[in-house]
């Protein structure tokens, strides 16, 4: 069994050669699955610009079985290896099919037209933002990881340790799809590829261009391309969802709306399961739908779909949860953690409380927090709404009611919001006042913050993106953006292959050993006798080796565990990230002896 990014990915630039031809089989696959249902299943007409929604389509058509395959633990490894080689035929059979997308745009040169091209380059620069190495902290940290377990081991975490390994989802199956073939960038790709299905909502006309302009250099959503993080695909989904609900939904036959239904109910659980966040917006589009049926008298129909979707999804995911960790029925429901078991509800409460800070959402508190906000055009949205919102009332009540609850309940990050801000600009394209005030400073703002925002994509191209084309240039890549690389570097090269790590650094998808974080002592009390679980899980692990690192060494509670200081490196590596007003200082490090069979009696206790 091989750990870490080297040894899972192939050298630069075949690591993206392979992402991209995946991405476009993942594109035919998505076309041909997309007009065969449109046609055959539930006999509406296929648009030219439906081929906009073939990469959502083809993933969610991919991941589900995948799903099924991994949480029965029916040889996830073998059946995803052939998907993967699969894609790849597709991605022959469609090479040529891409210059369909460009056939929906009309090239021909036009002054009135000019800002099609500005979309095309947006898109291309966040194209190359998504294909670039990964660096994103989390994402070296247990989104990677996360998804080399499954192709490891076949199924998801039953583990306590490492803690975050229990916040990866189904949402990294996409991420794990490329690694079946050493393929980096492509769940980066994939999410990238989500953005394509706005084209159709917002191209046919100017004003409504400009709104997909502002999407596109949205910084949040440059922080959500810029990482294989599964999250923009699932709030587009919900987003597409949100359209169909208010312009289709209503007028579509009793026969189709059958068959809509339930594949609507099975997206907006996959999105629940995929991340505990998306449970508010799928509710949301959950009962608006249900609402729909009712009111054309389907709702047996509706309860009993709800039930068997129910029995597929979230089901096995609770028998997983209940066997593997006791999780008991309220638990389940309140986090996607096992919060029964000591220290996850400390760690739940860390990821889900703190208050978001109402400027932050508008403007970035700092040059190091740039891609945390939505830009200050945000303000002007709600004031180019005419009078006419009648017919939409449901919608802005449902958008309301989400922005309250996440606002009041949800994370201290406004990217939770990100769902919320595409359904405010769809209804805000549907309700235009034009003659606004704010409107007009709106068509003239838009066009300076592509002026401030393409230079900031640009620089994280030129810095970052080379890493994808040549092997030599990803390792001084990694090297400037990616905290810890060099510390992970000089540790793979002082362990032996049968060497078990415990770090007290976090990304630990840089290591080539099985790597276990010291992140858990964060949400316990060593003093508390339910914690020795932790402990007797490194016992049984038998840890033999320990990172330390730092201005100074400090061993913390596992000072009495450890053996001889076996190697030590001056200033290693840097605080570094993508942002290259967060970078700091250098540090030390330090690999000693673990004496894993002394434990528990040997941790340190200050009092």
């Amino acid at each position: 069994m091989q750990y870490g990014i080297e040894q899972n990915v192939l050298e630069a630039p075949y690591s993206l050669i392979v992402s991209i031809l995946l991405s476009i089989g993942l594109i035919n696959f998505g076309y041909l699955f997309l007009r065969f249902f449109l046609k055959n299943i539930i006999s509406i007409e296929f648009k030219k610009n439906y081929i906009f929604f073939s990469p959502i389509v083809g993933i969610y058509t991919i991941i589900f079985p995948l799903y099924l395959v991994l949480i029965f633990e029916l040889n996830f490894q073998f059946v995803i290896k052939i998907v993967s080689i699969l894609l790849i035929f597709f991605s022959i059979l469609g090479i040529f099919s891409i210059k369909k997308f460009f056939r929906i745009f009309d090239l021909r040169y036009n002054k009135k037209r000019i800002h099609i091209y500005l979309i095309i380059f947006l898109f291309f620069l966040l194209f190359l933002i998504s294909a670039s190495p990964i660096t994103h902290a989390d994402s070296l940290d247990y989104h990677f990881s996360g998804a080399l377990s499954f192709i490891n081991n076949g199924h998801f975490h039953k583990e306590i340790i490492p803690m975050q390994f229990n916040l990866v989802s189904i949402g990294e199956i996409i991420i794990a799809l490329g690694l079946s073939l050493k393929a980096e960038q492509f769940g980066g790709i994939v999410q990238y590829l989500s953005l394509l299905s706005l084209v159709p909502f917002f191209i046919d006309k100017k004003n409504k261009s400009n709104f997909l302009i502002l999407i596109l250099i949205c910084p949040i959503t440059f922080f959500l391309v810029s990482s294989p993080k599964p999250q923009l695909l699932f709030c587009i989904s919900t987003f597409l969802i949100f359209i169909f609900l208010i312009e289709k939904a209503n007028k579509i036959k009793i026969d189709q709306l059958k068959i809509i239904f339930p594949i609507t109910i099975l997206i907006l659980s996959i999105n629940s399961l995929t991340k505990y966040s998306f449970l508010l917006s799928s509710f949301l589009m959950g009962s608006y739908l249900l609402s729909i049926m009712v009111k054309r008298k389907l709702f047996i129909y509706s309860i009993t779909s709800i039930l068997i979707i129910f029995s597929i999804t979230f089901l096995p995911n609770w028998l997983f949860r209940y066997e593997n960790f006791n999780t008991g029925f309220f638990d389940l429901l309140k986090s996607p953690l096992p919060i029964n078991i000591y220290g996850y509800e400390n760690l739940h409460y860390f990821l889900s409380t703190g208050n978001i800070k109402i400027l932050g959402v508008f403007f970035p508190l700092s040059v190091g927090e740039f891609s945390t906000s939505f830009g200050p055009l945000l303000i002007l949205l709600p004031f180019m709404l005419n009078k006419n919102l009648g017919k939409y009332r449901l919608p802005f009540l449902i958008l309301l009611l989400f922005i309250i609850i996440v606002y009041i309940f949800g994370s201290n990050l406004p990217r939770f919001f990100y769902e919320g801000y595409l359904w405010l600009i769809y209804l805000v394209t549907k309700n235009l006042e034009q003659k606004s005030f704010s409107f007009k400073i709106f068509s003239k703002l838009i066009y300076l913050q592509v002026i401030i925002i393409i230079p900031i994509y640009l620089f994280f191209i030129i810095n970052i993106f080379p890493g994808s084309l040549n092997q030599e240039v990803k390792e001084i890549v990694m090297k400037k953006n990616s905290y810890g690389y060099e510390l992970a570097q000089w540790t793979n090269k002082n362990l032996d292959e049968d060497d078990i790590l415990l770090t007290t650094h976090r990304s630990i998808s840089l290591y080539n050993n099985l790597t276990l974080s010291t992140i858990f002592t964060q949400f316990i009390n060593i003093d508390d006798p339910k914690s020795i679980i932790y402990f007797d899980k490194l016992k049984s692990n038998k840890i033999n080796k320990i990172l330390f690192l730092g201005e100074r060494l400090d061993k913390g509670i596992f000072k009495n565990c450890l053996g001889k200081e076996l190697f030590y490196q001056k200033d290693v590596g840097r605080y570094v990230g993508r942002n290259p007003f967060n970078r700091k200082e250098s540090y030390d490090s330090w690999i000693y002896e673990f004496k894993y069979n002394k434990l528990p009696k040997c941790l340190f206790r200050k009092f």
